[in-house]
């Protein structure tokens, strides 16, 4: 299993990773030895793959806090909020999490709420339309776009969506349908949250929002270029 920063930014922007959910029994077990009572009690309530990748996603969450914090990844002072939202209480930092089969994002910021999601890119169908997620600004927007253009746009408006949600604490109860979003790649403004796109594989689309800790203002950052790092769990397990 190996993190990689997935972008960087100037301060204040956030960090994000990168994080390969496919690993061995053995690495699947000792991640597994870094969560809490809880932790391991939530990711037992899914099926396999779905406990498999709770569980290293937030091992790798875990590892990443440790370092910033200088803390044993047992002691990382991360919860969870009853709607499922990670934090940390007693830091200025802020976190979130999102997973796609076997790709996971995690973002930390300091100062910033923050909230990431990451989606493969579906085909385009008519019926979404109706689905009753999109803005009415969305849906003309989209329709307005050559077809072979709106599976990514379309994917786009949802990662944008779940990230501002994320970031808010509610997710889809938040109401996605009242967010308008930028439906080009060049991300933006969406209520006081500002959004941008981040470098993803070719088949999937990932966004970034992030907003000040009081919600009041909308901080002002740039996603930078990737960098080449890597974590590996097989090498912490040695």
């Amino acid at each position: 299993m190996t993190c990689q920063p997935a972008g960087g930014s100037a301060v204040p922007g956030p960090r994000l990773w990168w994080v390969d959910l496919r690993a061995d029994d053995g690495v699947v077990a000792y991640a597994e030895g870094l969560l809490t009572d809880g932790e391991r009690s939530r990711a037992r309530r899914g099926v396999p793959a779905v406990h498999r990748r709770r569980v290293l996603l937030r091992a790798a969450l875990r590892s990443l806090l440790a370092a910033e914090l200088g803390v044993p990844a047992q002691e990382a002072p991360v919860t969870t909020t009853p709607a499922g939202r990670p934090e940390l209480p007693g830091t200025s930092l802020d976190v979130s999490c999102s997973a796609d089969g076997a790709l996971g994002l995690v973002a930390l910021a300091t100062g910033l709420r923050v909230g990431v999601d990451v989606e493969t890119i579906a085909p385009w169908d008519p019926a979404v339309l109706d689905e009753g997620w999109l803005h009415p600004d969305e849906r003309a927007e989209l329709t307005a776009l050559p077809v072979e253009a709106r599976p990514t746009a379309l994917t786009r408006c949802w990662t944008q969506k779940e990230a501002v949600l994320k970031g808010l604490g509610t997710g889809l109860g938040g109401g996605p349908a009242r967010l308008r979003t930028p439906v080009g790649p060049g991300g933006g403004e969406v209520s006081r949250w500002t959004v941008r796109a981040v470098p993803a594989p070719s088949d999937r689309v990932a966004s970034v929002a992030t907003s000040s800790l009081d919600g009041r203002h909308r901080p002002g950052w740039q996603t930078g270029a990737v960098r080449p790092s890597t974590f590996r769990w097989r090498e912490a397990t040695a």
